[in-house]
C-alpha cells in the first residue's frame, strides 16, 4: 500500500515542525538551568533553590603590589618534616641482664636495681624458662607458680615508661606444659625418642621436651610469643638454644643445620620489622637478612679477635652482642651485656 504525495508531504512538514519545537524546548530548558544555577546551595543535606540570594556577582578588588623593600611574610616548612621516619639501624649495645633466677629470687630487689638505672638503659629480661613457664602474664601458656607474674609486668611497664630499650629472652625450643597441656594436638611438632613408639625424648635438664625446628606447628607457636612480647612493648626477642639437643637420642630425617637455617629464616621473616629485631644465641646459623642479632656467652677476652673473625659478620660492632660478668675492655669494642647488680647499694 503506498502512501499517497500530499500524505507525505503533510508528514515531512509535521517532523520539521517537531524536530524545530523540540530543539527550542531543550534550548529553553538549558537557559532555565543555567539561569537557576545562581540560586543552587549546596549544604550536607543536600542541593536546594534559595531565591533569596542576589542574582549579581559580588564587586571584587584590585590586588595591589607591594612597595618596594616591603617585607611579604612567607612560611617556611621544616623539610624533615615532609620525609617519613627512615626506618631505625642497628646500634650498639651496652647494658644489663637479668635471669630468670634473678627475678625468681628476688623480683623486688631486681625492680629497685632496674630504677636505678638511666633512663633510656638497655635491659635483657628472661621471661620464660625451660619447662614452659612464663614469668609475665601470657596468655600462650602456663605462668609459674613461684613468682608472682605481676610484679614481672610491672617491671616490663616501667621499664619502657622510663624509655628503655628492652630485650625478652626465651628458649627457642625447649618447652614442657606444651605438650602436655595438649598432648594429642602438639606431640607431632616435637623431636621423638630414637627407636621409640613415636612418644617424645625427654631432656632431663629441664626436664623438658624439645620442639622440632623443621615442624610449622613449632614455628608457629614461636611466632605467637614473639607477637604477644613485641604487643606488651619489647624491642627484641632472644631465642636462646636456637640449636637440636647434644644427644643421639632423638629421631629426625633430614639435615639438622638445614633445618635450623631455614626456621630462621622463617621466623625473622615473619616477626622481624623496621623497629623490631629478632636475634639468636648457642647457634651455628648464618644470620638471615633483616634486623636480628647473634649473641654469645662464655668467650674469653683473649679469644674475642679469633671468634670474630670466624663468624664474617657485615658489622659485627652491632650484630654481635656479648653476654658476659666480665669487665675486660676488650668487649667494649662490640656490644655486650652484663647482670644486673640487684645488690649494689
Amino acid at each position: 500500500m503506498s502512501i499517497p504525495y500530499r500524505v507525505r508531504q503533510m508528514l515531512r512538514r509535521f517532523a520539521i515542525v517537531l524536530l524545530v519545537l523540540v530543539i527550542l524546548a531543550v534550548a529553553l530548558l538549558a537557559s532555565w538551568l543555567l539561569w537557576l544555577s545562581r540560586y543552587v546551595v549546596y549544604t550536607d543535606e543536600g542541593a536546594k533553590i534559595d531565591f533569596s540570594l542576589s542574582g549579581t556577582l559580588p564587586a571584587g578588588e584590585i590586588a595591589t603590589a607591594p612597595a618596594p623593600g616591603e617585607t611579604v611574610p612567607i612560611t617556611y616548612v621544616d623539610p624533615d618534616d615532609l620525609i617519613p621516619e627512615l626506618p631505625a639501624e642497628l646500634t650498639q649495645l651496652n647494658g644489663y641482664s637479668v635471669s630468670a633466677e634473678m627475678l625468681l629470687d628476688d623480683p623486688d630487689g631486681v625492680a629497685a636495681a632496674l630504677a636505678e638505672l638511666p633512663k633510656g638503659s638497655t635491659v635483657l629480661l628472661s621471661v620464660k624458662n625451660l619447662r614452659g613457664e612464663f614469668l609475665y602474664s601470657s596468655t600462650l601458656g602456663r605462668t609459674s607458680d613461684k613468682l608472682d607474674s605481676v610484679k614481672v609486668d610491672r617491671i616490663i611497664r616501667t621499664l619502657k615508661e622510663r624509655g628503655c630499650y628492652v630485650i625478652a629472652e626465651i628458649p627457642a625450643f625447649q618447652d614442657y606444659w606444651f605438650f602436655l597441656d595438649d598432648e594429642n594436638g602438639r606431640v607431632p611438632y616435637g623431636l621423638p625418642r630414637d627407636g621409640g613408639n613415636g612418644a617424645l625424648w625427654l631432656d632431663q635438664s629441664g626436664p623438658c621436651y624439645w620442639l622440632n625446628p623443621a615442624s610449622n606447628g613449632a614455628l608457629n607457636y614461636l611466632v605467637q610469643i614473639i607477637t604477644e612480647l613485641r604487643t606488651l612493648g619489647f624491642d627484641e626477642v632472644l631465642l636462646r638454644n636456637f640449636r637440636f639437643p647434644d644427644t643421639d637420642m632423638i629421631r629426625f630425617e633430614g639435615d639438622r643445620y638445614e633445618a635450623l637455617q631455614k626456621a630462621a629464616n622463617t621466623l625473622v621473616q615473619a616477626s622481624a620489622a623496621e623497629t623490631f629485631t629478632l636475634s639468636f644465641a648457642e647457634t651455628d646459623i648464618i644470620l638471615p637478612e633483616g634486623r636480628c642479632r647473634l649473641y654469645a656467652s662464655g668467650i674469653s677476652a683473649g679469644d674475642i679477635p679469633a671468634f670474630v673473625s670466624d663468624l664474617a659478620l657485615a658489622d659485627p660492632t652491632v650484630q654481635l652482642v656479648f653476654l658476659t660478668d666480665l669487665l675486660d675492655t676488650r668487649f667494649e669494642q662490640y656490644s655486650v651485656l652484663r647482670p644486673l647488680d640487684v645488690n649494689a647499694e
